[in-house]
């Protein structure tokens, strides 16, 4: 092992004083391949459905909130439309690490065999939030400044490589950096979270104790969460085809405009176009937040489970669990 657990960390998923089922089945924790790693986020997902969609569901008014700032009339004015926007926009970041928060605390309960109470997650939701919410937000600024470098580096070089062929080459060069970048921004996040949610770790200790984790196996960690979000990407596109030829036999909008469409591009056609036009993209919106809805549990649970898999690879985090769960069975019999 490279290196121990306190045994105050291994004795709950989160310190937070909330006792662990001493009656519940031991659960078989070992080292997962690819494979079994998506097979036990169906199967966790699947167990648990209804109490992971309704967490997912926590993020559903922040966003309708969100949406409805861009319908004000115009007679408030731009400034106004613009100061509630803001502090809106903030609200609705706050909201959506509240509810990651809630769902990896959710994935860890179900990994490790325990109920999901809904009443422990909106109270787990409060813990550490802040730590979660500036570490995010670390975490994003460094992937957008990342990006950007990275994009005017690339188109600058291929310019003076390609001349006029850069316009091709540069762009699809920009889209792998893209890729790279977003896959190594969502196994870093989710890491930090889980370690900041699960092992009470500081900021500081947080972003120390994802690299800790990957050291030695980037490519391999990062390879993994960027297929689990393929998935989950390839899976929402799916109910997105399904509902756009819903839509075009309704006559709403045609199946490919309505593919090309995502949150936030959707949320730019309501900020921009007339109000007459505003009910379809509505309507488009709504669908998209459903999908989403529905998807976001499976990266979040495959994130979380490799996570523990990286833990049962580095540091035997299996052997401990089993030895603590015994211990506690021991005391309780005694007791």
């Amino acid at each position: 092992m490279s290196e121990q657990i306190d045994d105050l960390q291994m004795s709950s998923v989160v310190e937070n004083g909330l006792q662990s089922d001493i009656n519940s089945d031991l659960p078989n924790l070992h080292a997962m391949g690819f494979a079994e790693l998506l097979d036990t986020t169906f199967s966790l997902y699947r167990v648990h459905f209804w109490a992971f969609l309704c967490i997912s569901a926590g993020s559903c008014p922040a966003l309708l909130i969100l949406i409805s700032t861009f319908l004000f009339e115009d007679s408030v004015g731009s400034s106004t439309k613009v100061a509630i926007w803001i502090p809106t926009v903030v609200v609705f970041w706050g909201i959506s690490i509240f509810v990651i928060k809630g769902l990896v605390f959710a994935s860890a309960e179900a990994y490790l065999g325990r109920r999901i109470r809904i009443g422990a997650v909106l109270r787990q939701g409060g813990h550490r939030f802040w730590q979660c919410f500036a570490g995010s937000l670390l975490f994003a600024l460094l992937a957008v400044l990342l990006m950007f470098i990275s994009a005017i580096s690339i188109l600058v070089i291929f310019n003076l490589l390609f001349g006029d062929a850069s316009d091709i080459v540069g762009p699809l060069f920009v889209s792998i950096i893209a890729v790279f970048v977003m896959g190594w921004s969502a196994t870093y996040w989710c890491f930090f979270v889980a370690a900041v949610l699960v092992e009470g770790k500081t900021i500081r200790e947080g972003i120390g104790r994802t690299s800790n984790l990957t050291s030695g196996a980037w490519w391999r960690v990062v390879g993994l969460m960027f297929a689990i979000l393929l998935l989950y990407l390839s899976i929402g596109y799916i109910f997105r085809i399904a509902a756009g030829f819903l839509l075009n036999l309704a006559g709403f909008v045609e199946v490919m405009a309505f593919l090309q469409t995502i949150n936030l591009s959707t949320l730019w056609q309501l900020l921009s176009t007339q109000p007459e036009a505003s009910l379809s993209y509505i309507l488009i919106f709504l669908i998209n937040l459903g999908i989403d809805t529905f998807t976001t549990p499976i990266w979040v649970i495959g994130g979380t489970l490799l996570y523990f898999n990286q833990r049962i690879r580095k540091e035997g985090f299996d052997i401990e669990v089993m030895a603590t769960r015994q211990q506690e069975g021991t005391d309780a019999k005694k007791n």
